[in-house]
């Protein structure tokens, strides 16, 4: 390792420089005790000085309590530094006059988020997914015959489209699974959704662009397209899905919407609203952006067709990932784009995410995803997830209705939540949530810090959500069971 340390060698006392600049280091916190300092030859050749010097100022500091030798071993930063080091802080980010910083991002008050007093043993957290579900086996043996291959090069840079296979097969599933038509150069692999939502505010946000959002809906994408300048609409949700009619008549606006299934209330957008989503696109020269969640993990019926299946004049940008369906850290999810979108889209994705000379998705996941769809091996994955998860689902409504009474859901006919709607005689949900924490309970209301304007929907204080993909069936009996004696 080498040290952070300038000498001017035409100044005097060069063993004095060395003294007080590693003296710096420790008390600033830049060098922490325990750590392993370079040998005095090392670092002498480093500066361009005598080795005696450095040896010099290496016993100065031990002598000072600030370094310890131990033998055989080397010079090591003090585990037990003098007192006087502890109040000592780093002068050089410090200035006369702090003015405040005024950052595009919105500060997040950690005040909203949870503080748990107590260990969670049951945690019905939302868009969760269990570990045990990944096909390792799988992933493992296709990984391996990856690297085996004559042709494996793990430094491959890629392109900022996204490996071509990959968008080759996406293009096939996504036609059969979503009714999708597109081709693969229409398709921009991206790290995720978040990344997706990135590359479309560079391409329609501008100061004063009009961004019309689910209310309730992911406060993490209000914040994002706030960040680029945009003017952020609420509009209503109900059972049909967004309120078309309170869509913003704004001419070159966005919609956000995720029509398969609402986050956080679970409902479905409606074919009729679906048609009038699009003709509002049309009209007023707008997009929309739409993000499939948990499509695949579909419990009963056809899943409904995307937007984007039926957009015949270029307004609709389709995002999709495999966070839900194979996990969240794969790191791997896709755009679909109108093809006079795809070059602008390229360019985005290559700013977010430019290592020269690499860019994109690493190569890897990307292949062994392709190798994981194109044998079959994907679709196996969801018939046993999907078995699984409505197991749970399952389990989750029975002992609700076992240990509480008669209760009222949404409908959960795809995703890894339900919303329970609260009877009048319990307490609202955030005092319910309070009271389940000292339980050792996790559950989840409308007013957490990931979902914002919660105030559009009426009586949203008495709505509870509940996660049950990353808990087994006897954890999910036991909590509802605890949960209800809590009351």
């Amino acid at each position: 390792m080498q040290l952070a340390l300038e000498i001017d060698l035409s100044a005097a006392s060069l063993q004095g420089q060395v003294f007080n600049q590693i003296y710096g280091l420790i008390v600033s916190g830049r060098l922490r005790p325990g750590t392993r300092l370079p040998g005095s030859r090392a670092l002498s050749e480093q500066l361009g000085v005598s080795r005696n010097t450095i040896i010099l100022a290496y016993e100065a500091l031990t002598a000072e309590g600030y370094l310890e030798s131990r033998e055989g071993a080397g010079t090591y930063v003090s585990t037990a530094l003098p007192d006087n080091s502890l109040s000592v802080v780093d002068r050089s980010i410090q200035t006369a006059h702090t003015k405040p910083v005024h950052l595009c991002v919105p500060a997040v008050d950690d005040a909203t988020r949870y503080i748990f007093p107590n260990e969670i043993v049951f945690d019905f957290a939302l868009e969760s997914t269990d570990p045990a579900c990944f096909p390792r086996n799988v992933w493992r043996r296709l990984t391996n015959w990856r690297m085996q291959s004559s042709k494996f090069n793990l430094t491959y840079s890629g392109t900022p489209k996204g490996l071509r296979e990959l968008r080759e097969t996406l293009a096939g599933y996504l036609g059969a699974s979503h009714g999708i038509s597109c081709s693969p150069d229409q398709i921009v692999i991206v790290t995720g959704v978040q990344q997706a939502l990135n590359v479309a505010a560079h391409l329609f946000v501008r100061a004063g662009t009009t961004v019309a959002v689910e209310a309730p809906g992911c406060s993490a994408t209000a914040d994002l397209f706030r960040a680029y300048g945009a003017k952020i609409a609420p509009v209503p949700v109900d059972q049909s899905g967004i309120v078309v009619e309170h869509v913003p008549q704004s001419g070159a606006s966005v919609a956000f919407v995720t029509p398969a299934r609402q986050y956080p209330m679970g409902v479905m957008l409606s074919a009729s609203r679906r048609e009038a989503l699009l003709d509002w696109a049309n009209q007023t020269d707008s997009h929309i952006v739409e993000v499939d969640f948990d499509t695949e993990i579909r419990y009963q019926g056809s899943p409904p067709l995307p937007l984007k299946s039926l957009d015949t004049h270029g307004r609709v940008v389709h995002v999709g990932s495999f966070a839900a369906s194979i996990g969240p850290g794969l790191r791997v999810g896709y755009m679909i784009l109108p093809p006079h979108l795809v070059n602008p889209a390229v360019h985005a994705a290559s700013l977010l995410d430019h290592g020269f000379p690499c860019t994109g998705v690493p190569w890897l996941e990307q292949a062994v995803l392709n190798d994981f769809i194109e044998t079959g091996a994907f679709e196996k994955h969801l018939r046993k997830i999907r078995r699984t998860y409505m197991a749970r689902r399952d389990c989750l409504v029975a002992a609700l209705q076992k240990h509480v009474g008669s209760v009222q859901t949404n409908p959960v006919h795809c995703g890894t939540h339900l919303v329970w709607e609260l009877p009048p005689d319990f307490p609202s949900a955030v005092k319910l949530q309070t009271r389940m924490l000292k339980q050792q309970i996790g559950v989840y209301t409308l007013r957490d810090w990931n979902i914002g304007d919660a105030d559009y929907l009426e009586n949203c204080d008495r709505y509870l959500l509940l996660g049950f993909a990353a808990l087994p069936e006897p954890a999910i009996e036991e909590g509802i069971s605890r949960l209800a004696k809590a009351l």
